[in-house]
This record gives C-alpha cells, sequence and structure tokens, in this order.
C-alpha cells in the first residue's frame, strides 16, 4: 500500500517518497513555514515535494493540501476467493493525521504528519459448511484399502460460491475393510492390458488401472474398454517421468505431469480422482498439488516385484499371498515391459486372497462406494 506523510514543524515542509510496505506507499511532505515580510499580511508555506519548493497560504485544510500535492488514496477491490476483482475500486481509502483519522476540513497544524492509506482489498464473505462423512474417507496418501470416519469442513465464497478450502477432521480411527484391492501400473499396452482385462473378466474381478498419459493418448481404446468392463481408472502422470524421482521435480513440472495426465483421461470419459506417482515418489508438496487438482495420492502395502526382468509367475504368487492382508492394496503392472508372468499369476492370486474371506475392489473416490467383485467364480 503506498503512504504519503505530511510533516509540520514550526513551518510545514511536504518531502515526497514512495516505498512499497505490504501494499501501502508513503509519501513523506514536510511543509516549511516562515512568515512573510512586512506588510502584516497572511503568513505562507514553503512547500517542498520531491525536492520541489512551492506555496501555499498558512491556514490550509487536509483537503486543500491533497488537492494541491494530488494526494489521492487508491481504491480497494472486492475480490473473490482466488483474489480475482468482482467489484473494482468500491473499498475507499483514507487519511490519517497523526495517525488518526481526519475530515478533509482538518486545519494543518505545527507537527501534523498526514498519511494517505489506499484501501485494502476485501475478500467476498465466506460461508463454511461441517459435512459428515458416511462411512469415513481415505488417507492421503492412500497405503490400505481403509476409512477414517469424520467430517469434511467446506469453505466456499459467499457470492461467487467458489471453493476455498476442504478439510477433513477425523473422528476416530482408521478402520480397515476385509478387502484387497489389484492395481495396475504403466499401461495401457496394447499387448498385455487386453489379456489381462480378460483375465480380470474371466475371475470377476474389478481391478484399478493406474495409466500414463501419453500411452493412454496412443491407445484411446485400451482406456474406454477398461471403464467400459467397470475397472477403476486413475492417472499416473502424463511421461513417468523417474529422474529426478517424481516428488523432487520443479513445482511447475510436477503440476503439469499431473495435470496433463487428468486432461488425457478426461478426455477420454474416465475422471480420474486417484493419483500414483511414478516410483511411489512422495511429499507433502505433491500430495498437496495433486489435492488441488481434486486428486488422491495412492501408493500400495504390498509390492511382489512383478517389474523385475526373469519374474517367474509361482515367485509372483508366493510374495502377493505372503503379504497380502485386510485392506491390502497390491501393485502390479500391465505396463512397462514383458508382463506374461504377471497375466500368468492372476488366476492364483485372485484364489488365495478369496480363500481367505477377502473381496476384490477397485479404488474409487469414496472408500465406501469401493466397487466389489461380481460374484465368486
Amino acid at each position: 500500500m503506498l503512504l504519503r506523510r505530511v510533516s509540520v514543524a514550526g513551518a510545514i515542509v511536504i518531502v515526497a517518497a514512495v516505498a512499497a510496505v505490504a501494499a501501502v506507499a508513503a509519501v513523506a511532505v514536510t511543509l516549511l513555514a516562515r512568515e512573510l515580510v512586512g506588510g502584516g499580511g497572511r503568513a505562507s508555506l514553503t512547500v517542498t515535494v520531491a525536492g520541489r519548493s512551492v506555496h501555499v497560504v498558512e491556514g490550509t485544510t487536509l483537503a486543500g493540501a491533497a488537492a494541491r500535492f494530488g494526494l489521492q488514496p487508491r481504491a480497494g477491490d472486492v475480490v473473490d476467493v482466488n483474489g480475482q476483482a468482482l467489484r473494482a475500486g468500491v473499498v475507499a481509502g483514507s487519511f490519517l493525521v497523526d495517525g488518526r483519522p481526519a475530515s478533509p476540513e482538518t486545519r494543518l497544524r505545527s507537527g501534523d504528519r498526514i498519511t494517505v492509506v489506499d484501501g485494502h482489498d476485501r475478500r467476498e464473505p465466506l460461508v463454511r459448511r461441517v459435512v459428515r462423512v458416511t462411512g469415513g474417507m481415505a488417507n492421503n496418501p492412500q497405503f490400505t484399502v481403509s476409512h477414517t470416519p469424520g467430517e469434511q469442513v467446506i469453505v466456499k465464497g459467499a457470492l461467487t460460491h467458489e471453493l476455498l478450502s476442504v478439510q477433513f477432521r477425523p473422528s476416530g480411527p482408521a478402520r480397515v475393510e476385509q478387502a484387497v484391492a489389484l492395481t495396475f501400473d504403466d499401461g495401457p499396452s496394447p499387448q498385455y492390458t487386453p489379456r489381462i482385462l480378460a483375465a480380470l473378466t474371466r475371475l470377476r474381478v474389478r481391478a484399478t488401472f493406474f495409466v500414463i498419459g501419453y500411452l493412454a493418448e496412443a491407445n484411446p481404446d485400451l482406456v474406454r474398454q477398461e471403464l467400459r468392463l467397470g475397472m477403476a481408472v486413475g492417472n499416473h502422470s502424463y511421461n513417468h517421468p523417474e529422474v529426478p524421482p517424481f516428488a523432487q521435480l520443479p513445482p511447475q513440472l510436477l503440476t503439469d505431469e499431473i495435470a496433463l495426465g487428468e486432461q488425457v483421461l478426461s478426455r477420454l470419459g474416465a475422471r480420474p480422482h486417484l493419483f500414483r506417482p511414478p516410483g511411489g515418489s512422495t511429499s507433502p508438496r505433491l500430495v498437496a498439488a495433486a489435492a488441488a487438482l481434486g486428486q488422491r495420492v495412492v501408493l500400495w502395502s504390498v509390492d511382489p516385484a512383478d517389474w523385475r526382468p526373469g519374474s517367474r509367475a509361482k515367485e509372483i504368487v508366493k510374495r502377493v499371498l505372503a503379504a497380502v492382508r485386510p485392506g491390502s492394496i497390491v501393485i502390479l503392472h500391465d505396463g512397462g515391459g514383458d508382463r506374461s508372468a504377471t497375466l500368468a499369476a492372476l488366476p492364483a492370486i485372485v484364489r488365495g486372497i478369496r480363500r481367505r474371506g477377502l473381496h476384490l475392489v477397485a479404488l474409487t473416490a469414496n472408500p465406501r462406494a469401493a466397487q466389489g467383485a461380481t460374484g465368486s467364480p
């Protein structure tokens, strides 16, 4: 704000100086007064403004000084929750004399200090709403199929109804579901994704596919097939950068990778609310960036390393079943290399999980709305 100051001491001298201090600019103005010689005439003031001397008569009012020296406070705006002007120039500025509000008719006295204060921008009023979340929410980042009871605090602009923030307040411990989620990364692959989809359909399993943006652009029909078969489709970034680790990317590049991946999937009919960072690289900054785009970060609790070259189906099955528990999220791959072993392992993995009385589900934005298997073979 721009501040402009007028100092009156014996004689009043106005010295203008401009400084940016938190949106307030100050023009310090000093008025030097001296008696006119002879004739008993009215006193005049020698005024120095930014190094230039001018003359005003004694008894000058605040309004007169403001008009004489162009001291006009800038009016502020009413802005929305994103800082965009809704009503321009409606928040008036003000004059202060010795730090206190003063009327335009105030006569300047020796020692007075006049400050011109620009109008502050004012944010639109806010509306706060508390909504109980039926069934609870998943953690962010999410490692398991679980939900935490609580409520969401939603804050919006009262004029625009634009969303400012959503905060989840837990009211109890997380509850792990008697379910397991199979997830597949790095597709779609023209060679393996159709075969994995066929196997899942035969086994009556719904799974979650975390899709790379540029591969989805190259194979749009495979993404549409995933959706048509009832699979959940999540965002796995656009380019799948790995060096440096995804969470260490420059902020703008990180956001662009998430946003571009989302845009591709949206054009294909998916509305991704789940994001899995390449390599599982995460950080609070990454979680916040994904959340700003409406996506929850999903990681995993079971990794059978099916991506390793030379992995065999029996090894993959053994690693999954040795680690799987209620609420496990299992990471597998339908792209990025030879996935024949993953494909061959699926029937035994599914049977082993079901024998433990666990359901197989696809992940969704709301964990309580997770899509279950359509039945058991």
